[in-house]
């Protein structure tokens, strides 16, 4: 049998509340060359049953049912069990536009092109819109592990990327990671290949309490390992920043492109004051931007 150009990754853990529309943004794509391939990391709810539902109504689905493991390993298993030369993710409290993969394959036309993304929505627990990705940081396109680095511009659940690409950067998502597993390999992919992106909003964003990043002690310790294990791999990238940028980004934090002067001496006293204000600060501002949402 002809494998599929691209393989769906969706990892469930307690999904039950959004699942089904994520599904039909799935099963609605207007690229039908692709396989969907599901794990469910130990759902105590009826994700199970949701699945098997579909599956028992014609669905072709790789499924996958395991003790909960973590995201990261979830995301290794789904890579294991996929065939497609391309590897698309979705989160299961997100929702894809129907044109989102068709519009994406064209760019991996360009062999140096080891992974895409496009612009996104964020939207609330009912889906009314919140506001566009793109609206944080420009999206950028080539060799981007500058901008990467001091600012995530891309979407874990827009992305599509290759697998040979994958390959190259050192292979799959490292289990150990729960939050920023998909930044992590997102800044090796960065550093052995270009990034290309579809300008448009083909992704919608969920924002609620119940997201993995709400664990903004363990996301803060995540980035600061991520940070280090980069600056350690690609020492042309640490002899770039500037002492500032460095502080900064040691510390986990973001640095937004075109950041003034003032701000950037503001985030360099948070980075000064050590790795438990720095998550104090940045835990309060994420729950009220989530409680706002």
């Amino acid at each position: 049998m002809t494998a599929p150009k691209v393989s769906v990754n969706l990892c469930c853990y307690n999904s039950e509340r959004f699942l089904e529309e994520t599904l039909a943004s799935i099963f609605s794509q207007t690229c039908a060359d692709y396989e969907l391939v599901i794990v469910n990391d130990g759902s105590s709810d009826r994700t199970d049953e949701i699945v098997r539902g579909h599956i028992a109504r014609g669905r072709e689905i790789v499924y996958q049912p395991q003790p909960n493991a973590g995201l990261g390993a979830a995301r290794n298993k789904a890579l294991e069990l996929s065939k497609g030369e391309l590897i698309a993710i979705i989160d299961h409290d997100d929702v894809w536009e129907p044109e989102k993969l068709a519009r994406q394959l064209p760019l991996f036309r360009d062999p140096e092109v080891g992974f895409a993304g496009c612009d996104a929505l964020y939207v609330d627990s009912a889906g009314r819109p919140l506001g566009r990705y793109s609206l944080q940081a420009p999206l950028r396109r080539g060799r981007v592990l500058r901008e990467l680095f001091l600012w995530n511009f891309i979407p874990c659940a827009a992305v599509v990327m290759r697998r040979s690409a994958i390959e190259k950067a050192g292979g799959f998502f490292k289990p150990d990671y729960r939050i920023a597993e998909e930044y992590e390999l997102f800044l090796r992919l960065a550093g052995v290949s270009s990034f290309d992106f579809d300008p448009e909003p083909l992704v919608r964003l969920r924002v609620h309490p119940g997201s993995a990043g709400w664990d903004c002690a363990r996301e803060r310790a995540e980035m600061r390992r991520a940070y280090g294990e980069c600056l350690r791999r690609e020492p042309a990238l640490a002899a770039g920043l500037g002492a500032d940028e460095l502080a900064i980004k040691r510390a986990g934090l973001w640095l937004r492109p075109g950041t003034s002067p003032l701000k950037r001496a503001a985030l360099r006293g948070v980075a000064a004051l050590g790795p438990a204000a720095v998550d104090a600060l940045a835990g309060a501002k994420r729950f009220l931007a989530r409680l706002a949402a």
